[in-house]
């Protein structure tokens, strides 16, 4: 543990509906905040109350100069008896950014504190079980990747990288030689919009001309 016998680094996982700074089990966390990093979406959707002095830093593709700013923060005298928070979705080490962090910052200095993932808010939705089901992401990666687990695996849930992921992986799943007895999108999880879009063999190609909300789930069902 860090010399102030807590990690200075505190990595907050959200449900869609946001979080509220007075929430008491991170309350402290930001009354003490001086670093305050997130997704856009993630800094709109925090309610409540913030110190004055607070340096905000929005997430885009800037996690390796993240890392810099929050190691410089935890070695200097300056960051005693305060800390810097960053916000992610769900459970930050379930296909987020908790592994990019931990890559750059040493594992004493920071902790994580998950949510629900939106895996699990989209199978409750569907009132499913999902212990069968196998799950990937193709945020931030070639789809094409997925190609040798859509020849394989009959239930994937998939995170994807916005509103063009469904189409994109229909074309995998062609390329991969098979037809999904059910396609799903579900959407806006947790917040207005919140929709469920389903799909048959014979209706595949309406998914083309579909317009999706870019916070989205796709569960393939190929049995």
């Amino acid at each position: 543990m860090q010399k102030n016998d807590r990690p200075l680094i505190h990595v907050i996982g959200m449900e869609p509906e946001g979080l509220d700074t007075r929430d008491p089990r991170f309350s402290h966390f930001f009354q003490t905040c001086r670093i305050l990093a997130g997704g856009s979406r993630h800094l709109g959707s925090l309610s409540g109350p913030l110190p004055e002095k607070l340096e905000k830093i929005v997430i885009r593709s800037n996690i390796d100069e993240l890392c810099e700013q929050l190691n410089a923060f935890s070695g200097s005298s300056s960051g005693k008896n305060q800390c810097a928070v960053v916000l992610a979705s769900g459970d930050p080490l379930f296909y987020g950014i908790g592994s990019r962090l931990l890559s750059r910052i040493p594992r004493d200095g920071i902790r994580f504190y998950p949510a629900t993932t939106l895996i699990q808010r989209a199978f409750s939705l569907l009132g499913e079980s999902w212990e069968d089901v196998r799950i990937a992401s193709f945020h931030g990666r070639d789809p094409e990747r997925l190609i040798p687990l859509l020849k394989q695996e009959n239930r994937l849930a998939l995170y994807t990288p916005g509103s063009e992921g469904p189409a994109r992986i229909l074309e995998c799943i062609r390329m991969a030689g098979r037809t999904p007895g059910r396609f799903r999108v579900v959407e806006n999880i947790g917040i207005e919009g919140e929709r469920i879009h389903q799909f048959q063999p014979d209706d595949l190609d309406a998914i083309k001309q579909t317009g999706f909300e870019p916070l989205n789930i796709i569960i393939l069902d190929f049995e």
